[in-house]
């Protein structure tokens, strides 16, 4: 009878019977993983000047329609001061872009995967299903690899064809003519992009597979995030656009 017992025991310490919890640690090293490589490629965009061509081009933007809007109503010197206050935004411009590529983004990876994974495991807890936090949020961890995929292949499609990174595109702005396009518009168009697509693709079926919420709910749940985390940068991009281009319209 005590053979058992200490077959058991010995199976137990070694992690035999633990094999499954154990199956979702780990996250944590693959986020900060896909983070790192974040701020790598957003620090290769910065050494090759993309950030600071568009935030330039914006402020110019702003300050040509500055001076188009009170030439002929005011002196040469006030339009020449309303220029130069115009330019003199560049560095606040930057800062904040800066912000923005190298914190708000890479903890978005995070946040994202933290939120897909904390949605599932409460309907598997409402639902009367078995809670699979750990392995979910492992999963929805591996999925982030797809943004970072999709700023790298942008990058490198405009290195190698020689254009600016705002002339290249994996998303549905492709779908757009030439031309004058509202920004919000152009902005929504760009959340569609196919990486973008294949990493809530891909959560969404692992939620499914886990068993923690019906199929069909679990692509529902994951579109209605994407619609969410859309509207929010494009909210974000539109009052920044308003703000150092002030226009509503991009070419």
């Amino acid at each position: 009878m005590a053979i058992p017992a200490t077959s058991h025991s010995s199976a137990k310490e070694s992690g035999i019977e633990d094999a499954t919890p154990t199956r979702g640690r780990g996250f944590d090293r693959i986020l900060l993983g896909w983070m790192g490589l974040m701020v790598l490629v957003q620090a290769l965009r910065w050494a090759a000047g993309t950030p600071g061509d568009i935030l330039a081009a914006g402020v110019e933007e702003g300050a040509s329609r500055a001076e188009s809007r009170v030439r002929g109503e005011v002196g040469d010197e006030v339009i020449r001061k309303a220029i130069r206050s115009q330019r003199e935004t560049l560095p606040f411009w930057a800062v904040v872009t800066a912000l923005g590529d190298f914190l708000v983004e890479p903890f978005s990876l995070a946040a994202r995967a933290v939120a897909v994974a904390t949605l599932f495991s409460g309907i598997a807890a409402l639902s009367g299903r078995t809670p699979r936090y750990d392995l979910g949020l492992l999963e929805s961890s591996k999925a982030q690899g797809f943004w970072v995929l999709g700023l790298a292949a942008r990058l490198a499609l405009a290195a190698s064809l020689g254009r600016g990174e705002a002339d290249v595109e994996t998303s549905a702005a492709l779908l757009l003519p030439p031309g004058r396009h509202p920004a919000a518009l152009w902005l929504a168009l760009r959340q569609v992009d196919l990486f973008a697509m294949a990493g809530w693709a891909l959560m969404a079926h692992a939620a499914g597979r886990r068993g923690e919420s019906p199929r069909w709910l679990a692509w529902t749940l994951c579109l209605l995030l994407a619609f969410l985390e859309c509207a929010v940068r494009v909210a974000a991009a539109l009052g920044m656009g308003g703000a150092l281009r002030l226009s509503p319209l991009v070419e």
